[in-house]
């Protein structure tokens, strides 16, 4: 008796070391999405895989892998590119979360709003602490150099269990406040993660507005995030519609939360202004090309990047692995960035395994929705406001958000159990 708890105990601490690692394999400690962290992920998994049993594929991974495989070997014709990448990618991407969900099923979404709650709690007193006493933000300066050469990271930012605040990009000066990081590389990559916490969360409880959203959504508004604030926006808007309010007081409350919304959206600096001044910049810097010689990013720079590259490679995509894309052959500079969101998979991966991807990504969604029977109008909205969340980030991707395309492809067209 005594040693089957103690099993279940080490098996439910395991379980949360995997739903950490998750977390870290985008951490900025570890320099983002790196591929040897992932290998190291999957070599992890692999071993508790034999130890607990169970199978390794079937032939809905299999199809998924063999799809992947089949766009490496056509995009290394075409380009003319090769590297050992062609080997683990398809792994390190859709193998890890596969392998995710056979160990901890839909729990891992439980494991992973819990982790997340911690996170935003201990790091929101901490940025706090940083934003108002100048001798802890001294002392988290020096600290962040200090543990630079012991990540992977090439700036000092991450001390793997909180992001510190590093420069004036993040500072408001408007407020007089750092823009919180939580544990990611910056505030938007935070406000992403938040928004996905949000969305689980609501899943789980079946309430928008229970506790741990309230922290999530205080932790949202803490990164200044544009991008975070117009998903909240999206969510709130759909939420307002789906509701079983009189039409007549939904239709106020609409109008109400419209205005109020358009209000603050032209009375913020890092909303109307900032918005405006990227897109001009960076769809100047799209149209001119100007990523071919210098490193450029930003989500709309992305946005009309991946959309010329999508209609020049519409099939097949390019760029899966660095060997086969633009950067390698010096048509775009190596340090850019560019594929973000929906249209970066479909640059990427191509038309079909882009459609493929976001069909399964939104039937996770609704599976996990089945519990409190989310209304299909809320369930829409979610979707556009993740998709939205993630045109600004390299996150479409990584392992929580393929979880979802994970649990749409394995459970299609089959009612929710909790266990």
């Amino acid at each position: 008796m005594e040693k089957s708890i103690r099993i279940k105990y080490l098996k439910e601490y395991t379980d949360y070391v995997i739903v950490l690692l998750s977390l870290f394999s985008v951490s900025p400690f570890f320099s983002m999405i790196v591929n040897t962290f992932l290998q190291i992920i999957l070599v992890f998994l692999i071993w508790i895989r034999l130890l607990r049993g169970g199978i390794f594929f079937d032939h809905k991974i299999n199809f998924t892998l063999f799809f992947v495989f089949v766009l490496l070997a056509v995009q290394a014709v075409l380009s003319g590119g090769f590297s050992y990448a062609f080997l683990y990618t398809p792994f390190v991407t859709f193998y890890i979360p596969y392998l995710i969900y056979k160990l901890l099923g839909i729990t891992y979404f439980r494991y992973f709003i819990k982790t997340m709650y911690f996170i935003a709690i201990y790091t929101f007193v901490i940025w706090l602490m940083q934003c108002f006493i100048p001798s802890f933000d001294d002392y988290l300066q020096k600290l962040i150099v200090l543990a630079m050469p012991y990540s992977w990271s090439a700036v000092p930012r991450s001390l793997l269990i909180y992001t510190a605040a590093w420069g004036d990009s993040i500072y408001n000066d408007t407020l007089g406040i750092y823009r919180n990081s939580g544990i990611f590389h910056e505030p938007g990559a935070y406000g992403v993660f938040l928004c996905l916490s949000i969305v689980i969360n609501y899943f789980l409880t079946g309430s928008l507005f229970d506790k741990k959203n309230k922290v999530f959504l205080l932790c949202t508004l803490s990164t200044l995030s544009t991008t975070a604030y117009f998903v909240i926006f999206v969510f709130l808007l759909f939420y307002l519609f789906s509701s079983k309010q009189n039409p007549a007081l939904k239709i106020m409350g609409l109008l109400v939360f419209l205005m109020v919304s358009i209000t603050i959206y032209e009375s913020t600096d890092f909303l109307k202004e900032k918005v405006e001044s990227q897109y001009s910049d960076q769809k100047i810097a799209a149209d001119n090309n100007v990523g071919r010689n210098e490193a450029k990013s930003g989500r709309f720079y992305a946005f009309f990047t991946s959309v010329k590259l999508f209609f020049e490679h519409p099939i097949f995509g390019r760029g899966i692995i660095y060997g086969t894309s633009e950067k390698a052959t010096g048509e775009m500079n190596k340090d850019g960035s560019y594929a973000y969101g929906f249209i970066g998979l479909f640059s990427t991966y191509g038309f079909f395994f882009g459609l493929y991807y976001l069909l399964y990504f939104y039937q996770g969604l609704k599976f996990l929705s089945q519990k409190y029977k989310i209304l299909q109008t809320m369930l829409i909205g979610i979707f556009i406001g993740i998709q939205l969340s993630l045109s600004s980030q390299i996150f479409i991707l990584s392992i929580p958000f393929v979880m979802l395309f994970i649990l749409g492809s394995q459970n299609s067209n089959k009612k929710l159990i909790w266990k």
